[in-house]
Parts: structure tokens; sequence; C-alpha cells
């Protein structure tokens, strides 16, 4: 196997914690807005759909 050279977190000032609802909520909404492509999303599910008839005999 390879060996990875990752780096190594000596000291990690992260803090959790815990989002309310309403928090949560914010933020769900927050990341739709700002990273969901409506218009990329409509050219894909267009793509996607099925166009031409067909019939099983």
């Amino acid at each position: 196997m390879n060996d990875f050279k990752l780096p190594i977190i000596k000291e990690a000032h992260i803090q959790k914690r815990i989002l309310s609802m309403d928090e949560y909520l914010e933020f769900v909404q927050f990341n739709l807005q700002n990273t969901f492509d409506k218009k990329g999303y409509e050219k894909w599910k267009e793509m996607l759909a099925v166009n031409v008839p067909f019939s099983i005999n």
C-alpha cells in the first residue's frame, strides 16, 4: 500500500454546538438558496424524461 502523509492536528479548537430545529431549518434554507441551481436542475430533469412513444406487444 501507499504511505499517506496526512496532516496531524495537534490542537483542535473545534467546539461542537447542537443546533435547534429552527437554526437547522434556517441553515438548510440558506444552503438551498445559495447552492441549488434551479435552471440546471430543470435542464437535467428534462434530459432524463423519455419523450419517445413506445409500446409493449
